[in-house]
């Protein structure tokens, strides 16, 4: 119980993080009015794919069993069969460093389409905002760019880490897959 209420907890908080980069705005003045001059911040998730790498991951994993099947089927080959058998076991640490480094591909992926540095650096120089210490443009860009990849680490790691513990904890401690399923995965993410 304890460990499922943790876990609950660590996913609502790594949900919810998000890294705030201070911005600041241009002092504007028209006629006897200051406007601007405020310091906002420009939130980035740290889990800003969600729970889509953790779903591709697991749809593409499927693919290998089915291909070493079909190779066991027809050719009898005994290799075939035990790495259909790998894939085809949840709790092997095979199939969940392929699983944990999938999730990583995904997460970097998805938060590349998804996220464009340079349109966000562009927008902020419309909007006479900057980044104190970066100047407007390429730099603002740059800097995006890297605090995005540091974070989508992070990100990545926490759903390798929620991904796998129904896994680990139905091998490890020897708990059917049913009930283990309930202390991560992606319905956890999604609820």
């Amino acid at each position: 119980l304890f460990l499922f209420v943790a876990v609950v907890v660590g996913v609502i908080a790594m949900t919810k993080a998000q890294r705030r980069i201070p911005t600041q705005s241009a002092k504007h003045v028209r006629g006897r009015r200051v406007y601007g001059g405020t310091r906002q911040f420009l939130p980035m998730k740290v889990n800003a794919a969600g729970g889509m790498p953790v779903i591709f991951a697991s749809t593409l994993l499927i693919l290998p069993m089915f291909v070493f099947n079909m190779i066991f089927s027809i050719t009898s080959a005994s290799w075939a069969g035990n790495l259909a058998s790998t894939f085809q076991n949840h709790r092997s640490w095979m199939y969940n460093m392929m699983y944990v480094a999938m999730i990583y591909v995904f997460c970097y992926f998805w938060v590349a389409i998804t996220f464009n540095p340079k349109e966000i650096a562009d927008n902020l120089k419309d909007y006479g905002s900057f980044i104190p210490g970066y100047r407007p443009g390429k730099r603002t860009a740059d800097y995006l760019e890297r605090v995005l990849m540091r974070i989508t680490y992070v990100g990545a790691a926490f759903l390798a880490l929620i991904a796998i513990i129904p896994n680990v904890i139905s091998s490890e401690l020897e708990i059917d897959y049913r009930v283990a399923s309930f202390y991560g995965g992606t319905g956890l993410l999604i609820t």
